[in-house]
């Protein structure tokens, strides 16, 4: 994959939106688009992200990849356990990834990510990836609505980040990395996932309740299968396969995970 453009800016609404922007147009891909802060910074299902100009990490990468939706349909999982895997050999912390799209550390969530597709004849034409990862706290603390469920990697034992900017570009080099395996050999990637989702999974083991439209569904996490379904353990014998995208995890009190 070529060196990527990179487009830096102060404030943005959304660094998602910026490159789906330059996508659309004639923009090389892949490319990549980073702000200071966003105004409109958004996760799954349009929720709101706090994105403060304090030195946080608001990122999108714009590809072009052209290859039928199966080829895409782990991608958030393979980028998202590639970061957690680059985060754990820069820090003594060890991070964790909450199906489908979250980046914790312990119960607390760290960064969030969003991929969004536009497809044409049949073939994805664009693909956005968005990330939000907190490298430190707001100067003036958590606001009261997250201060019981966010962190950052500053928060951390060793999360300090002596140069950020070498960080950043160590990040951007695993994830379009990351991107070039799973488009080349997508059964290696398929084996490579597996491993390091197991690695990085915080849901395994435990009980939790999926919302699915009107439907509630309590069963053991599972880990994940070859297409990226969140697998659900329920009484007896029986097991659920729950698509990314579909569904929401419940909300307990008082969990080690805030689900």
């Amino acid at each position: 994959m070529p060196a990527p453009e990179i487009f830096h800016h102060d404030t943005l609404g959304s660094t998602n939106d910026e490159a789906a922007r330059l996508l659309a147009t004639d923009c090389a891909a892949p490319l990549v688009v980073i702000a200071r802060q966003q105004t409109k910074g958004r996760g799954r299902f349009g929720r709101p992200w706090l994105s403060e100009p304090n030195g946080n990490l608001y990122i999108s990468f714009g590809f072009r990849p052209r290859v039928a939706p199966a080829r895409l349909q782990t991608f958030t999982l393979w980028a998202g356990v590639n970061i957690c895997d680059f985060i754990a050999a820069r820090m003594p912390a060890i991070p964790g990834i909450k199906w489908p799209n979250d980046i914790f550390f312990g119960p607390r969530k760290a960064g969030g990510m969003l991929a969004e597709a536009r497809a044409a004849a049949g073939n994805i034409d664009s693909l956005v990836f968005g990330l939000g990862l907190n490298l430190k706290p707001p100067a003036a603390g958590w606001p009261p609505e997250l201060a019981a469920t966010a962190t950052s990697l500053a928060e951390q034992p060793g999360g300090e980040l002596a140069d950020p900017n070498a960080f950043v570009a160590g990040l951007i080099a695993r994830v379009l990395n990351a991107c070039d395996q799973l488009l080349a050999n997508p059964a290696a990637t398929s084996v490579s996932l597996a491993a390091l989702w197991q690695k990085y999974d915080l849901l395994r083991g435990k009980t939790i309740t999926i919302l699915s439209g009107n439907e509630r569904l309590t069963g053991d996490a599972d880990g994940i299968d070859s297409e990226g379904s969140l697998v659900l353990k329920m009484t007896g014998a029986n097991t659920q396969k729950i698509r990314a995208g579909d569904v929401t995890i419940e909300k307990k009190p008082n969990r080690e995970i805030p689900f």
